[in-house]
């Protein structure tokens, strides 16, 4: 009976697997998974101190494409209750080729709503760069630059894992 199971399992096994992997390469992570995660925004945007923590929505995808350019992806999303931000939109393209990263980030605070994208000729609104530091799961992504009104960005993003993002950008 022993040799029957593991006979069972050794042919079962490899097709259940690719079918989990199949599974896991189409699906965009479940909201379930993105409400575990931890987020915590402070900084500076336009001389005014911004703070919020909660839970939030952080991905990353180390192989994606944007517009046919290979690159690595980071989304984070934040809505908040509590503290002076309201929401936070990032994503985040930084090529392999080593092109010019494209930034999108929107923070809507009590006093007001701020956007830089950057990447696009011609379509610059802002100017800013992020700096990556991985921890464990999770990691902190630090961007500085100034928005589309010339007023000074600085705001740390700790999140406490990432899921798996699903480029969307070709």
């Amino acid at each position: 009976m022993h040799r029957a199971f593991c006979l069972i399992a050794f042919v079962l096994l490899p097709g259940a697997a690719g079918q989990a992997a199949a599974q896991r390469s189409q699906l965009a992570p479940t909201k379930s998974s993105e409400a575990a995660i931890s987020v915590a925004v402070g900084g500076k945007v336009a001389g005014k101190k911004i703070d919020g923590s909660g839970t939030g929505s952080c991905s990353h995808a180390a192989d994606a494409s944007i517009h046919g350019v290979s690159a690595s992806l980071w989304k984070v999303e934040y809505s908040g209750t509590s503290g002076s931000l309201k929401q936070l939109n990032l994503t985040l393209w930084r090529p392999k080729d080593e092109g010019p990263d494209q930034l999108m980030l929107g923070v809507e605070t009590k006093s007001g709503s701020y956007r830089i994208e950057t990447g696009n000729p011609g379509d610059g609104k802002g100017e800013g760069s992020v700096t990556i530091l991985p921890s464990g799961p999770g990691g902190r992504l630090e961007v500085r630059g100034k928005e589309a009104g010339g007023k000074p960005v600085q705001i740390t993003i700790d999140c406490s894992g990432f899921t798996e993002a699903q480029g969307e950008g070709d």
